[in-house]
This record gives C-alpha cells, sequence and structure tokens, in this order.
C-alpha cells in the first residue's frame, strides 16, 4: 500500500512538473501552490481508501479496526498541519521575492520618432506704429479711448490749430476780393480794354492766395492724427492740454490679425532649412498652443558675430490669443521615424567600451547590452543597433542594478 502512495504521488508530480526555465517568478509561484493544494488533497484520499480498505479486509482484526479509523484520522491532521506550514512557507518565500530590487522596464517596440531643430524668435505685429502729429502743438481732442477698435483715416487725436484757421479766414476773405478782381480783369482783357500788366497781377495774387489756403489747409490736416490702418489703440500717452510734436509718441497703435516671427537658426543646419518648409510655433506661456506656418523667408547672410542665419514665419492670428513682443519656440522637423527603437536618454550608460543599457531575462536575471545610438530629443534617444523588438531595458533602477543580479519587475 505505502508502494501505491509513492508511486502515485511520484507520478502526479511527475505529470504536473512544470519547465521552469521559461517561466516567470509569478507563474512559478501559483504553480508550486497548486501542486502543493493537490499533493495534500491526494494524501487524504489515500489515507481514507486505506482505511476503507482495512475494513473490507476480512482478514482484518476486528479490534484493529477502531485503531485503523484512530490513525487514519489522525494522518489527515497531519496532512492538514502540512498543508498549514507550506502556506506559511510560501509566505515566507513570497517576502524574500520583495526583498529583490525593483524596477521598471520599457519592451522595445518600433515606434514614432521625430527630431527638431529649435530656434526662438519675438512675435513682430505686421502693422504696428508709435504714431506722433507731423507739427507741434498742442493736444486739443482724444476721441478714442484704450482699448477702441479703430478703422483706417479714423480721427484719433487733433491739436489746436486755432492760429491757422484765422489765418485760413483772412486768406479766404482776401481769396474772395482777388477771385472777384481777376474776373473783372478777365472779361475786361478780352474785350481788349486794360493793360496785360494788370491782368496778370490779378491772376498772380489770386493764384497765390489759392496756394497759400492750400498750404493752410495742409498745415491743419498735420494737426490731426488718423488711424493709418484698422487696428487697435493700445496706448495713449499724452493728456488732453498738453504739448506734442514730432518724434514725441502719441498713440501706440496696432493690428493683432497678421504676426510675424524671426528667428536666427545655427549656420551647421543652413542645409536642412528651405523657403515653404512648415514649422511649429509654441509659446511658454501657452503650452497647449502651438501653430503650424510655413517659413516665408530664409536669409542668405550669415551673421558673422553669431553664427547664424535668419528664418521668418508670416501667420494668422486668430482670436488674437498671440500678443507681440512674446517669445516663441520654432521647431523644425528635420527627421522622423515611424519604426524607430526609442529609449529615454538618461537609461543609456556609458564605460570605456561604449553606451550600454540593462536588460532584463525572462528569469528576472539583469543583462549588459552595448549598443550604438542615433538622434535624441525631448529626453528620448533613438537606438541604431544592439537591441531588438521585445527586449526588455531597464529604465528605472538602472543606476541600482549590475549584470548578473535578480530583480523584480515592477510597473
Amino acid at each position: 500500500m505505502k508502494k501505491l502512495l509513492v508511486i502515485a504521488f511520484v507520478a502526479l508530480i511527475a505529470a504536473c512538473s512544470p519547465q521552469t526555465e521559461n517561466k516567470d517568478l509569478a507563474t512559478l509561484h501559483a504553480k508550486r501552490d497548486s501542486l502543493q493544494n493537490e499533493h495534500s488533497n491526494i494524501e487524504k484520499q489515500l489515507n481514507e481508501i486505506q482505511k476503507q480498505i482495512a475494513i473490507a479486509d476480512t482478514s482484518t482484526n476486528p479490534n484493529d479496526i477502531k485503531i485503523i479509523k484512530q490513525i487514519t484520522m489522525q494522518k489527515n491532521k497531519i496532512a492538514g498541519i502540512e498543508k498549514k506550514i507550506k502556506k506559511l512557507e510560501n509566505k515566507m518565500t513570497a517576502k524574500e521575492d520583495k526583498k529583490l530590487l525593483a524596477v521598471a522596464v520599457k519592451e522595445m517596440q518600433n515606434e514614432q520618432f521625430d527630431h527638431y531643430i529649435i530656434a526662438y524668435g519675438e512675435v513682430e505685429a505686421k502693422d504696428y506704429a508709435m504714431i506722433s502729429p507731423e507739427m507741434n502743438g498742442r493736444v486739443e481732442n482724444i476721441f478714442v479711448s484704450k482699448g477702441d477698435r479703430v478703422t483706417k483715416d479714423q480721427l484719433l487725436v487733433s491739436l489746436n490749430t486755432s492760429t491757422i484757421d484765422k489765418q485760413i479766414e483772412g486768406v479766404k476773405s482776401s481769396l474772395e476780393f482777388a477771385t472777384q478782381t481777376f474776373t473783372k480783369q478777365d472779361n475786361l482783357w478780352k474785350q481788349g480794354i486794360g493793360s496785360e500788366i494788370e491782368y496778370l497781377s490779378s491772376k498772380n495774387t489770386k493764384e497765390t492766395l489759392e496756394s497759400q489756403l492750400a498750404t493752410l489747409k495742409a498745415q491743419k490736416k498735420m494737426a490731426q492724427i488718423r488711424a493709418p490702418f484698422d487696428g487697435i489703440v493700445d496706448k495713449i500717452f499724452p493728456k488732453k492740454g498738453e504739448m506734442a510734436g514730432p518724434g514725441f509718441p502719441v498713440l501706440e497703435f496696432v493690428n493683432l490679425e497678421n504676426l510675424i516671427i524671426k528667428g536666427d537658426v545655427s549656420e551647421t543646419h543652413i542645409d536642412k532649412i528651405k523657403k515653404g518648409q512648415h514649422v511649429d510655433l509654441k509659446f511658454s506661456s501657452m503650452p497647449d498652443f502651438s501653430i503650424s506656418t510655413p517659413i516665408v523667408e530664409v536669409s542668405n547672410v550669415i551673421n558673422s558675430a553669431s553664427r547664424t542665419f535668419e528664418i521668418e514665419m508670416h501667420f494668422k492670428n486668430t482670436g488674437e490669443r498671440i500678443k507681440p513682443n512674446m517669445v516663441s519656440s520654432i521647431l523644425i522637423n528635420d527627421f522622423s521615424s515611424k519604426e524607430a527603437l526609442v529609449l529615454p536618454s538618461l537609461a543609456i550608460r556609458k564605460d570605456i567600451t561604449g553606451d550600454y543599457v540593462y536588460v532584463v531575462g525572462n528569469e528576472g536575471i539583469v543583462g549588459k547590452k552595448y549598443v550604438e545610438t542615433g538622434l535624441s530629443y525631448d529626453e528620448n534617444t533613438v537606438i541604431t543597433n544592439g537591441l531588438n523588438a521585445g527586449d526588455r531595458v531597464v529604465v528605472k533602477g538602472y543606476h541600482l542594478v549590475s549584470a548578473g543580479i535578480s530583480v523584480r519587475v515592477v510597473e
């Protein structure tokens, strides 16, 4: 009977024994727990069968049957205790597993990688003006307020023109008399009456006064500040009654619809940037906002001091979110791949032999692989050689591990 029990148990173990070489620790632990439970259940079943065989055997002494039942009961208790002991041992094993160094890995797969050249530039308004009057004078009227939207040629500010107005009235009066005189002289001249000198003198007087009147009206117009284009009054510098004159700004005026960005790019990228190439514009104050627009101008001259060349972009400022003088990052895509093996740059280590990474095998053992790297962007680097799809590379805990140690992989 004991031989039968041993054979059955060995057969069960042989049938259920896993090939642990290619199983991770979690799978092995689960298989072990399952086998231990089955072993405990089979042992109890065998004890019961052995008891029933003894009872059914007519050659068994009746006085021994009671003892056999007690023995079977005690064996079952022992099997139950052994099962509990195994559970406790398994907990201890699990605790030992948790003592293994925890690392996070990235399973290598082909993915999208984009590399950008980064330049910086300031936003400019295509239509922007600091407006000054064309003549000296006292500010008489300000017809707009800060923030007002106005149209081209709309009157914004006027200077005092009382002196010019008086001159205009005087010239108008003289011109009226001169015009009447010339009209009479002209009629007489046509009739052959009067001298040519009188006729030419009256004509000259009239034309001189007309010229003076036109000059005075032009001077009066110079005292009026009108909008040079559609836009917004951003600032008004003087107050009513203050003096203004050429070279002293009265208004800051801007149109936010059309904006310009100019950026300086290192001369090392001169062959990678062409007119018409699209770039992405980003703004640090608006991290979730970007604009894609083409390059409209590429300078043909290298700045001798900074060793850079200038590029220029124009764009429509929809919603007027972007303001002049904001700083923009200019991202120029010079490389893209949909099948790149990409790693965080910090996960790539270096020694005297070259660049390397740590990989975790299926048994949880750390290995060391030397790699060749390509372009890097935004804290990521392309691996051009040394890794294959499916490799599990340590991306957290890489500074604590070394080749040959066992680790515990966590999310």
